[in-house]
């Protein structure tokens, strides 16, 4: 069990899949509306005793998210404040070994293709969604379908060119990369801006997405007339969520009221809630190494790491945390 410090706002956490201690970290100073941002890597093994930091990198605008490559346990990718995508290596030290250009606006999501490794996706603020070949270092392909700011885009990981897309015009689409720019499948799937989605990583069909409207909402796609469950539980917008990567029922979430949720499809209801962070939570991820262990972070410039079967964490050390504002 760790908590871990940053000297900004911290906005994405991610387990490496190759290396069990190793956790990314995104940050973004002034809440990431403007300033600079820094990219941590922290060895988590040492659990009480404190994060180890790696390696870290400063980027001239915000990382609002990053995503660890499936082909090279060296390589990360980033989304930058400036509209770029930002790969970096933690044996390379000085700098990106790679910057991918194209977006107009904000990148705010970015995914590593777990089954077609040279791809990534990317959602901006421009309201497109983009694939990149990070092996030839150029974007493969542009999807124009969203009216409002894309945030995320995610890949299926049971069908290597299908992709899921969620943005501020309350739609979520369905990409497939052999079918050309067009989505496959459109649903409205909320009445407000939807900010996360993510797909069930053992039923295929099966999708959950996360909106300002406080919910998060099942969908199996191949009825997609309507979710399977609307489930109530945060008091603010779900800023993030994970399907379990150990689990065909549990989803966790990251949520504006400060709290991380557990969620029970089979039951579906909130089956734990920790309110251990004193500011908007924006990123959560759960290991592939160990089950049901958990890292969160937080704009109060925090991140924690715990298994969350055994209860909340343990209290921050004396100074770590901010005052709930």
């Amino acid at each position: 069990m760790s908590w871990l410090s940053t000297p900004f706002g911290a906005y994405s956490c991610e387990f490496s899949p190759f290396h069990a201690n190793l956790l990314a970290l995104g940050t973004s100073q002034y809440y990431g509306i403007v300033g600079n941002g820094r990219l941590h890597i922290f060895d988590i093994s040492g659990g009480m005793a404190g994060a180890r930091p790696v390696c870290e990198w400063a980027t001239k605008d915000g990382v609002y998210d990053c995503t660890w490559s499936e082909a090279n346990e060296h390589v990360i990718a980033t989304a930058q404040g400036d509209g770029t995508l930002k790969l970096f290596d933690w044996t390379q030290p000085a700098g990106p070994i790679m910057s991918l250009d194209g977006h107009t606006a904000e990148v705010y999501g970015v995914d590593w293709n777990l089954n077609e490794k040279q791809l990534v996706s990317s959602a901006s603020w421009d309201h497109t969604v983009r694939v990149w070949d990070v092996d030839r270092g150029m974007c493969i392909q542009t999807m124009a379908a969203h009216t409002g700011i894309a945030y995320a885009a995610i890949w299926a990981p049971s069908k290597p060119m299908c992709l899921a897309s969620v943005a501020g015009d309350a739609m979520l689409h369905i990409h497939d990369l052999a079918c050309g720019n067009a989505p496959v499948q459109s649903i409205q799937a909320h009445q407000h801006e939807i900010i996360t989605v993510d797909w069930n990583k053992y039923h295929e069909h099966m999708l959950v997405t996360g909106s300002v409207d406080k919910t998060l909402r099942v969908f199996d796609m191949r009825n997609p007339s309507g979710p399977l469950q609307i489930l109530h539980g945060h008091q603010l917008a779900v800023r993030r969520l994970k399907c379990h990567p150990h689990s065909d029922s549990q989803v966790v979430s990251a949520s504006y009221d400060m709290s991380v949720g557990v969620w029970d499809l089979n039951r579906a209801q909130l089956i734990q809630r920790f309110d251990h962070h004193t500011e908007f939570v924006v990123g959560i991820d759960l290991s592939l190494f160990e089950e049901n262990l958990l890292a969160t972070a937080a704009w109060d410039r925090t991140a924690c790491v715990w298994n969350c079967v055994q209860g909340p964490p343990p209290p921050a050390p004396s100074g770590i945390l901010r005052p709930r504002s």
